[in-house]
């Protein structure tokens, strides 16, 4: 038995190795997605298997790969802009080269609105769109910065080179004197999250509202404009892992050189040749106007170019990865990203991360929630004092390094009133000015869909920003050059911001008519505390800021301060369609500001606009050109409350006064006093557009004019000083703005393995200013040359002398008839316009408008290229036909010494007759010469190429066997080139708008972008 038993069992063994079960197996299927039209690969088409989460993208060469689960059958491909296409699965086999037919009615895709979204083809109002692609362009951390010139009507200026840097934006030009410029920005449908924190490879979308039509909704708040950022979600479909990173070289900043060498010799020469040519005529007469240490350091070619030494080329590099996936019911996205920029300047850095949790769950058919998590910290290490214009006026003469190679802090032998522009690279114990931030933002929303058409929405949002500022400075510090002690101090920031609102909306069609109204609340909330303690000739420099107990008690300082500020808003919206070609919306926001006084807290803003696709009518269907044909008009009001917290009341101030050798506090009010009467500035705009779409869309227009009229513009008021006080604020100004925008995308070429595509946009603002309390300028007592408030100009204009040159041999009688100050213009003298022809130059008299800060047009311009598997594409910018207040041209040094002078400058002789510089003048500043506050004020106007990325993106079938679904190598270079129109502005870029500190910077990288 026991034999059998054995002998039956390994017979079932046996067997075994040779039964094979039938399992249901997935289908590999593979195919490539075209153009039908021009036969092109489309990359990034959605392959979907229909019923199911599994979902992948084509590549560069159109190519995808998918798995089939067993009982499905059906494919769905899909690519904006194109019709979707179902296939099916015949015999475990897909249709190797399927072909999508362009879609003339393109406009379905979805632009981001207040409160909403609405296809492109039902828009009423001025609305521009960025895509993802073109945010992560260029190299840089902050994606508004990334965006510069591509929308119209979108001014935005990078002013600074340091590696923290933000940027200017203005949407529309400047429309308030004092009041906040910026637009509002909404990240995720919530306000009071700053986008220049997001990490841009996390961003899908930006929307950029432009007219009160489209603004109106979130009423004053809107006043500016309005930027919608949306930030990645998940798909539906199997988990996809991406990796997006860059390193390369930040530096080459433009910047002049000092004048150094014989220059330098011949500038001090030619001062004393000038003024007292018995002093010198010969070389041989150098020891009367050169120190015995300038001498001896000129012998001992001890000459220093200081730029050169405080300039370095710095690291900037990213790396980013995100997962992104999910089923019908859950999709989830998140990210990780790290950013590190490393400025020209030693002593300058930037360290950030970032994380970013986005998660939607549909709970039931009718109910649906989702969160949005972000967190940012940085550390950011800035220079306290600027090396750049130090390094610029410090003398060319000296020795920056001791025989140990260690820095000299005095680098003039025998002269310890000029601190080399060195002194701070000697570490963290001479100077530290660090910053540590961490921002949390959050917000998570409810969707209830009760009834068909009708959803109920409400959205809850958080933002907390808390940030530790530290700095010390050493006694020999740049930053203490003046006071020769110790600096520790250490400032807090906690800043809470949250946003509560409850939207109703409802769609309904019937017939030719379609129906879709809004409803809405809004509240917003935002406190800010701040702490503060300083105190001088700290014990241990190795303390830093982090024990000011060791400070001197007798210069210690606390201080603090708080801030609230509450916003209440309802609103209402209807957008009507007709036919959906006669499109009607009617917008109502009503404003209360916690910041303005009782009476005068609440405001109404409504707006109404209208649109017609022409190109939708019977009679325009023989036009086959015409492929798309929409005509806009809209008017609304808008609001801002233009003051900052408690601006409308009066308050005390401290002031420390003393009785003999005793501190006793004092306490005095606030030099504004305040005004309960003041109320909203209002603007009230008018817009008319044009969406144009030509030849199956392939060129496509868009164009909007527009006029802006603000009133009741808030504005400092003085007092008689009898009052004690010495300003108030009144709604007494008024201004108005006025423009075109036009934004052109064309498809100049498709073939199967060539395309060329082509985005231009142009603006051109004007604005001025159309009244004032007195009726007549405002000429500013401190900075009239910047301050000043000129009616029908600009408000950032210049008001000063308008220099016509300089005074030439031949023009020697004439000059002398012309007195300034009491003295006549001799030749080498700067030429000043007489303006009333009374032969004297004056200030109330002869002082003018000379020009703007406002551009008189700008544009962008990109050209993207792909031939195969490579791609390139050229960014242009141009800003044209602003002035700009140049600092480094006002550092001339007219006597030649202290002081230096950059070295392009080209000051008048007799034997060199130019325009540029009037003539040398021994022992003089450059404060003494007539008129010289007219060297700095050139014409600013510039071409940039701005960036250029060269990719190549590998085939599917190389990379495939190694479970990577994309993989593009790039190298981008930024702000490679730029040209301006002055000869006057050398090795400087313009757009830094004239500061002489940290100027721009260029860059290099390399990336690299992997998808799994």
């Amino acid at each position: 038995m026991k034999m059998n038993a054995l002998r039956y069992c390994l017979l079932l063994l046996c067997l075994s190795l040779f039964y094979h079960p039938t399992i249901a197996q997935n289908i590999l299927a593979s195919g490539k997605v075209t153009d039908k039209t021009t036969g092109l690969p489309l990359a990034g088409a959605t392959v979907t298997i229909k019923g199911t989460p599994v979902a992948t993208t084509t590549d560069v060469d159109g190519s995808f790969l998918i798995k089939i689960p067993p009982g499905h059958t059906t494919v769905i491909v899909t690519f904006a802009g194109y019709e979707p296409q179902e296939l099916e699965v015949h015999n475990g086999r897909l249709k190797a080269k399927i072909a999508l037919i362009p879609s003339e009615k393109s406009l379905d895709d979805v632009v981001v609105i207040g409160y909403g979204t609405v296809k492109k083809r039902d828009l009423t109002g001025s609305v521009s769109t960025v895509k993802a692609s073109d945010i992560v362009r260029s190299p840089t951390g902050n994606a508004l910065e990334a965006i510069q010139g591509m929308v119209p009507g979108m001014d935005i200026v990078q002013t600074s080179g340091q590696a923290n840097a933000n940027v200017n934006i203005e949407i529309r030009g400047t429309r308030t004197f004092s009041g906040n410029t910026a637009p509002l920005f909404i990240v995720d449908g919530v306000q009071g999250v700053d986008p220049t924190l997001l990490n841009p490879n996390d961003i899908a979308s930006i929307d950029v509202l432009k007219d009160a039509s489209s603004t109106a909704i979130y009423g004053s708040q809107g006043a500016n404009g309005v930027v919608i950022v949306t930030t990645k979600k998940g798909v539906a479909g199997q988990a996809k892992v991406s990796y997006s990173g860059y390193y390369g070289v930040d530096g080459w900043s433009q910047f002049p050189e000092p004048l150094m060498g014989q220059a330098y010799i011949n500038l001090r020469r030619a001062a004393y040749q000038n003024t007292n040519p018995q002093i010198w005529n010969s070389p041989a007469d150098d020891s009367k106007i050169f120190s015995a240490t300038e001498l001896a350091g000129i012998q001992a070619g001890q000459w220093v170019n200081w730029i050169k030494l405080i300039q370095q080329n710095g690291i900037r590099e990213s790396h980013s990865v995100s997962v992104s996936g999910g089923s019908d019911k859950t999709k989830a996205y998140l990210s990780a990203s790290y950013y590190k920029n490393s400025g020209m300047v030693s002593g300058n850095d930037l360290t950030r991360y970032n994380a970013l949790l986005n998660l939607d769950q549909t709970v039931t058919s009718w109910f649906k929630a989702g969160m949005k998590g972000a967190l940012t910290y940085s550390n950011v290490n800035v220079r306290g004092s600027d090396p750049y214009s130090r390094a610029l006026y410090t003398s060319p003469i000296g020795v920056p390094y001791d025989s140990n190679g260690n820095i000299n802090v005095y680098p003039e032998y025998g002269n310890t009133g000029v601190v080399s522009p060195l002194a701070d690279n000697r570490g963290a114990e001479i100077s530290t000015n660090n910053t540590v931030s961490t921002n949390v933002a959050f917000n998570g929303y409810v969707d209830l869909t009760p009834l068909k058409g009708l959803k109920l929405s409400s959205v809850f949002g958080v933002n907390l920003a808390n940030s530790r500022q530290g700095q010390f400075f050493d006694s020999s510090s740049l930053e203490e050059v003046n006071t020769k002690y110790s600096y520790a101090a250490i400032n807090t920031n906690n800043n809470t911001f949250y946003n509560w609102e409850n939207i109703l909306n409802y769609n309904h069609g019937f017939g030719d008519h379609q129906f879709d109204f809004t409803a809405l609340t809004s509240y917003t909330h935002e406190n800010a505390l701040t702490y503060s303690a300083a105190g001088t000739n700290l014990v241990y420099n190795s303390q830093l800021f982090y024990n000011l107990s060791g400070t001197s008690a007798l210069n210690r300082t606390i201080t603090s301060n708080y801030g609230r500020q509450d916003n209440m808003s309802y609103g209402a919206r209807l957008n009507y369609g007709y036919k959906g070609r006669y499109l009607l919306t009617l917008t109502e926001r009503v404003d209360g500001a916690s910041i303005l006084a009782p009476g005068h807290k609440w405001a109404s803003f409504p707006s109404a606009a209208v649109a017609w696709r022409m190109g939708d009518e019977t009679f325009m269907h023989s036009v086959r050109q015409v492929s798309e044909l929409k005509w806009r008009l809209s008017y609304g009001v808008t609001g801002n409350a233009g003051i900052t917290q408690y601006g409308t009341q009066s308050y005390l101030i401290n002031q420390t006064m003393g009785f003999e050798n005793t501190a006793a506090p004092a306490y005095i009010f606030n030099t504004t006093i305040g005004n309960e009467n003041l109320g909203w500035e209002l603007s009230k705009t008018a817009d008319f557009g044009m969406d144009l779409g030509l030849f199956k869309n392939r060129l496509n227009v868009t164009a909007d004019i527009y006029n802006t009229n603000t009133t009741n513009i808030i504005m400092p008021r003085s007092l008689p000083p009898s009052l004690g006080v010495g300003t108030t604020l009144q709604n007494i100004g008024s201004t108005r703005n006025q423009g075109i925008e036009l934004a052109i995308n064309s498809q100049n070429i498709r073939t199967h393995s060539f395309s060329w595509s082509t985005t231009l946009t142009f603006t051109s603002n004007r604005e001025k200013i159309t009244g004032l309390i007195s009726g007549t300028n405002i000429i500013d007592g401190t900075n009239p040359e910047t301050a000043s408030l000129l009616l029908g100009r600009p408000i950032h204009s210049f008001y000063n002398y308008e220099k016509l040159g300089i005074w030439q041999t031949s023009e020697a009688t004439e000059a002398s008839g012309l007195t300034f100050g009491g003295t006549a213009f001799q030749p080498g003298d700067i030429k000043l316009a007489d303006l009333n022809h009374d032969g004297k130059i004056s200030p109330d008299s002869d002082r003018t408008y000379i020009g703007s800060a406002v551009p008189k047009w700008s544009s962008g311009f990109l050209n993207t290229f792909t031939y195969k598997n490579f791609d390139l594409s050229v960014y242009t910018i141009v800003r044209w036909g602003q002035m700009i207040q140049d600092n480094v041209l006002g550092w001339y040094n007219p006597a030649g010494q202290g002081n230096n002078s950059a070295a392009y400058f080209n000051y008048w002789t007799p034997a060199n007759p130019t325009n540029d510089y009037p003539r040398p003048k021994a022992n003089e500043s450059l404060a003494s010469v007539p008129g010289y506050t007219t060297l700095e004020y050139v014409n600013g106007s510039y071409f940039k190429l701005k960036t250029a990325t060269l990719g190549y993106t590998l085939p599917r079938k190389v990379i495939r066997h190694v479970w990577i679904s994309n993989l593009r190598a790039y190298v981008t270079c930024n702000n490679i080139y730029v040209k301006a129109k002055s000869h006057l502005i050398k090795y400087y870029d313009p757009e830094e708008g004239g500061a002489d500190s940290a100027p721009l910077t260029r860059q290099l990288v390399f990336g690299l972008t992997v998808g799994f």
